[in-house]
């Protein structure tokens, strides 16, 4: 989320990417296709011929490859840090939880 604050997606869209269903006309359908396809994938939900149908209809085949690598690449990335518990540098910290405002480690 962090990442989305940092190019300027609105708040009120992050604030639901882990809905589902998704809130109705809060995203564009072809946002809407990646944030199903993100959800899915990281469930390890099969990828359903509808599914794949819903990002083909905003995105040709190289995009989809690039959403598929940025996803699986993003969980790749959050197992390691969930299993190992890394730190997070201070200004991650701060943009998650505010200044000063760091939650105790376990």
């Amino acid at each position: 989320m962090v990442l989305g604050r940092g190019t300027g997606i609105p708040e009120e869209k992050l604030a639901h990417v882990a809905d589902d269903p998704l809130p109705e006309g809060l995203y564009e359908p072809s946002e809407a296709a990646v944030i199903r396809y993100a959800q899915a994938s990281t469930r390890l939900d099969p990828i359903t011929d509808d599914l794949y149908q819903a990002l083909a209809s905003h995105f040709d085949q190289q995009q989809i490859i690039e959403i598929c690598l940025t996803v699986g690449l993003s969980n790749l990335v959050n197992r390691f840090h969930a299993t190992f518990l890394t730190d997070v540098d201070a200004a991650t910290t701060e943009a998650l939880h505010g200044p000063g405002d760091a939650p105790p480690r376990p």
